[in-house]
């Protein structure tokens, strides 16, 4: 009997001749897997992935790679190591190999890695030390430290450091093999545990957000009476024009987004300016103009409202570039913004307001057809006033 790197002992059974490490190699995988066929070479040649070729059995192996349920990432520089944990975990997992820790980060950036085995010995950097790198990229990874020179305090740091275990060489299959299912089962546990949480404290995060934002809206009513729950029923009546338009989900979400928050930049805008009853001089229109900017500046530190923001911005930009406030033109102007922009004027119009009463359906949607070309965009105004009137004679109800 002879010890075999890392596998522990192996019989050796060529009638007591010494072996070189190929051959053992061959044998025990022999002895664990069945004979190599003969279509196959050689050692099989070690593919850019850190996975391996064997000639015709290529497509096989990829195929059944694919299926598998988790990839390990083994880091070593020695390569009877790296062989015979790949040999034990094959069957099983998808098995990455790294002589290096350079060639270890380049799998972690490229690959979604589900645990590592990682040598304390490497070259030019201690894996101790490599460890509280990985830590600190990856947390939930399982890293399972391997050495050949243990010791209680080396074992100790590696678990402090959050190792998930520590192996000594030589190790056996069974150990192998009982603590990768370990490793891959808690980690597919504190996965979904995380994913929940996350998800949790997203909603968490989104309800405070538009209960806060809702309350700003709130205050802005409060100081114009006339345009109250404009924003929410914008919001509502967006959602069937945009159903309508064909418009996907992350379209969809923007611009509902976009819709509720259009005016929040009037939290910013003088109370005698909004609360006038009658109509604006140019000095105070001017100074409403910037509503539009403000609303912007305020939502622009929101990651997730990124996609609203330009829908915010541009809702008053006209179609022959009169609007504001970058006096976009024509196609310039993003196609939700311009959505946005004809279903608040039309509750605008068909809305009472300090210096008029509202108009009714009828004459709000021919109040909104004189304005293309100049303020609204031509054919998408005559879709969405089509949406709109269609809804209004099936459910004969104002919105």
């Amino acid at each position: 009997e002879e010890i075999l790197p890392g596998i522990g002992i192996l019989p050796i059974s060529d009638g007591g001749q010494e072996m070189t490490m190929a051959q053992e190699v061959i044998a025990a995988a022999e002895r664990r897997w069945g004979k190599l066929s003969v279509q196959s070479s050689f050692p099989p040649k070690l593919m850019e992935s850190g996975t391996f070729s064997s000639g015709q059995n290529d497509r096989s192996m990829n195929s059944q790679q694919d299926t598998k349920a988790a990839s390990i990432l083994v880091i070593d520089d020695e390569l009877g190591i790296r062989e015979s944990l790949r040999m034990i975990l094959m069957d099983k997992y998808t098995v990455h190999l790294a002589p290096t820790t350079e060639k270890a980060i380049q799998y972690l950036e490229e690959n979604h890695i589900s645990m590592i085995f990682l040598d304390i010995k490497m070259p030019g950097v201690n894996g101790l030390d490599f460890l509280k790198v990985i830590k600190s990229r990856y947390p939930l990874m399982p890293v399972i430290i391997i050495t050949a020179f243990p010791s209680s305090q080396t074992a100790i740091t590696a678990l402090r450091n959050g190792a998930f275990d520590y192996i000594v060489k030589p190790f056996q299959f069974s150990e192998i093999l009982g603590t990768t299912e370990r490793a891959i089962i808690q980690s597919t546990t504190i996965s979904e545990k995380d994913t929940s949480i996350v998800y949790s404290l997203r909603r968490a995060v989104y309800k405070n957000f538009f209960s806060t934002t809702e309350a700003l809206l709130l205050a802005i009513d409060a100081k114009d009476s006339y345009t109250a729950g404009h924003s929410k029923r914008v919001s509502s009546l967006i959602a069937l024009v945009a159903e309508n338009l064909g418009m996907n989900d992350a379209q969809t979400e923007a611009l509902r987004y976009a819709a509720f928050l259009h005016d929040i930049g009037k939290i910013g805008i003088s109370d005698q300016i909004l609360m006038k009853p009658g109509r604006l001089t140019e000095e105070e229109f001017q100074s409403m103009k910037l509503h539009s900017e403000i609303g912007y500046t305020i939502l622009e530190p929101i990651d997730f409202l990124k996609d609203s923001l330009p829908i915010v911005r541009h809702h008053h930009e006209w179609y022959n570039g009169n609007g504001y406030p970058d006096r976009l033109k024509g196609l310039d102007i993003p196609y939700e913004a311009s959505v946005l922009s004809l279903i608040d004027v039309y509750d605008a119009l068909t809305t009472d307001r300090h210096y008029r009463k509202k108009y009714s359906h009828k004459d709000a949607l021919q109040i909104m057809e004189k304005g293309i070309h100049t303020q609204f965009t031509p054919f998408l105004t005559e879709k969405i006033i089509k949406i709109i009137d269609d809804y209004h004679r099936n459910t004969c109800k104002e919105f």
